[in-house]
């Protein structure tokens, strides 16, 4: 069922390249809060060139991925959930794992960052390490309730949800549980 074996010349080497690209990425991003363009577009020419090699199907699958890869985080960035740089290495990531692999890493990958949002909340609010943004969330939901129009309240300084983590961190988790999630069908 993968379709990378159909038109790409090794899938474990492609593999491994793309867990490479996401390690090298969030190592970036932990230690810069930053995921560089040199990084992604590296990741990316790679990506194309491999598929570039294994001929006409192999090229249009990695195009469609890095597409597919853009599309599902461009609204969280245009949100404000991530950054640029995460859309993008996640185009990175498409160009490697096709339009399907694509599409079930970036949601494996949000699954993965969900995850990770909820823990540093709790760890931060159960220990007393930032405000607490209930109060601000009950405002909100109180506001709606009352006269039928959102609101959005910004976070105060320093609380939980002002701070950003590194969404790479997620994004290496995701697609690299769908790397191993594939590994037997290769």
């Amino acid at each position: 069922m993968v379709l990378h074996s159909a038109y790409f010349m090794n899938f474990s080497l492609l593999m491994v390249i793309c867990f490479l690209l996401v390690m090298t990425a969030t190592v970036c991003d932990l230690k810069h809060r930053k995921i560089p363009n040199m990084v992604v577009l590296t990741g990316a020419a790679v990506g194309l060139l491999l598929g570039a090699l294994a001929g006409p199907g192999g090229i249009l699958t990695a195009v469609f991925g890095l597409l597919v890869g853009l599309a599902v985080l461009i609204p969280g960035y245009l949100l404000g959930f991530t950054g640029a740089g995460d859309a993008k290495l996640m185009a990175a990531v498409g160009t490697f794992l096709g339009p399907l692999g694509a599409f079930q890493a970036a949601l494996a990958s949000i699954l993965a960052g969900s995850a990770i949002a909820i823990g540093y909340i709790v760890f931060a609010v159960l220990f007393r390490q930032t405000a607490s943004p209930m109060a601000r969330y009950g405002l909100m939901a109180k506001t709606l309730v009352t006269t039928g129009r959102p609101i959005y309240i910004a976070p105060e300084k320093g609380e939980v949800m002002g701070r950003k983590f590194p969404f790479a961190v997620a994004i290496a988790i995701g697609t690299t549980g769908w790397m191993i999630w594939q590994w037997p069908l290769s």
